[in-house]
């Protein structure tokens, strides 16, 4: 895929963060509640500020964090739906850019990071921080 590098993606972002993802982000520095917020759901999720990412670079319209970022970023657009279907999210200005290989191998790879990030949220229901 060829990133249009935009930073459309990074506004208002609602990017769910595996445990793996937070400590990666931990260890480059950042404090746990500036980068993420936990729901009542359980879910980490990318913290926003003034509506976009944290990690989006405001004059560059980039990721501040990119070698680094959040896995569910690094498949984006591709994503799936609450009923398992994978899809091309039509919002990326770069959507047709993607191979149908790419696709294959980024809908196994969401699959099993979508099934972590539930159990990990399950996990912090059951016993919150």
């Amino acid at each position: 895929m060829r990133c249009a590098r935009c930073g459309d993606c990074c506004k208002e972002t609602s990017m769910e963060l595996s445990e793996e993802d937070i400590l990666r982000l931990i260890g480059l520095g950042f404090k746990r509640e500036n980068i993420c917020v936990i729901g009542e759901d359980g879910l980490a999720r990318l913290r926003n500020i003034k509506g976009q990412c944290v990690f989006l670079s405001k004059d560059a319209k980039t990721c501040t964090v990119y070698r680094n970022r959040p896995k569910g970023c690094m498949i984006y657009p591709v994503n799936c739906d609450h009923e398992g279907e994978v899809f091309v999210d039509e919002f990326c200005r770069a959507r047709g850019t993607i191979s149908k290989s790419e696709l294959r191998r980024k809908s196994r790879t969401i699959k099993k990071h979508l099934d972590i990030i539930d159990e990990e949220a399950k996990i912090r229901k059951r016993s919150p921080e």
